[in-house]
């Protein structure tokens, strides 16, 4: 089974707004509906952290009505109602965020994850690839596209994914459930993400890493762990008595 997580995008939620080059003065209506919009979003923002999704959901939609145009107001909806597990509505408002920036790779993302989980995967390497031409170094949608191409079969492509993620973010599995991307994680996750971190160790001579990592792969129940006999990124372990007692050839 799939589930999603919630991960924190710190970069671009407080940024300032960009100064008008105009010499004209501001609108005070349209400042007013800013501020409004801004304490209504902070509010759900609240509410999202307590778990009060109804409630966030209804704060959120206040501050649509006073900034009609800010994609990330419907990303935050898109993933209150993840929350509640009412993939349909996520779609619609992700969808709206990507409708306003055709470029927000973090709706492009969130599509890819909602899609994955619902096994429409091809669906999901569609909108992951899109995410990821915008943004290369987000290790969420990299982590994400492994899980995508795990649901087409292909799995070499997948563990490529997954070393991209590791290398972009060593703790990805470890980050907050809380924010506005959507990560997915599975049980067989963490099995593929041992034995990568196993290989790594092994290819840089950590003989005592990568045996520790290959033990989290087996009891995490990675299948096929015995090709670690054929792989010659495990050459340098091969011959040590330990390899054997963890995984027979």
């Amino acid at each position: 089974m799939r589930n999603l997580v919630i991960l924190l995008l710190a970069a671009g939620l407080t940024a300032p707004a960009a100064v008008c080059a105009t010499a004209e003065p501001p609108d005070p209506s349209n400042t007013t509906r800013l501020q409004a919009s801004q304490t209504a979003e902070t509010k759900g923002d609240q509410a999202r952290a307590q778990h009060i999704y109804d409630g966030a959901i209804s704060f959120y939609l206040d501050a649509v009505k006073n900034s009609p145009r800010n994609p990330m107001l419907y990303n935050k909806l898109g993933i209150v109602e993840l929350k509640l597990e009412d993939h349909r509505s996520a779609r619609h408002y992700f969808n709206l965020a990507l409708k306003i920036d055709p470029q927000n790779s973090i709706a492009l993302n969130n599509l890819g994850a909602v899609a994955c989980t619902d096994g429409k995967y091809k669906s999901a390497v569609h909108y992951l690839k899109e995410a990821l031409a915008l943004d290369e170094s987000d290790a969420t949608a990299h982590l994400n596209m492994a899980e995508a191409w795990i649901g087409v079969g292909e799995t070499d492509h997948a563990m490529t994914e997954y070393s991209r993620a590791l290398e972009l973010d060593a703790d990805i599995l470890s980050n907050s459930a809380d924010g506005v991307i959507a990560q997915i994680r599975t049980p067989q996750q963490r099995a593929r993400i041992a034995y990568l971190i196993a290989k790594a160790y092994a290819k840089r001579g950590n003989v005592e890493g990568a045996l520790e990592y290959l033990r989290r792969a087996k009891d995490d129940r990675f299948p096929n762990l015995n090709k670690v006999y054929s792989d010659p990124e495990f050459a340098s372990i091969v011959q040590d008595p330990r390899l054997a007692q963890i995984v027979k050839r």
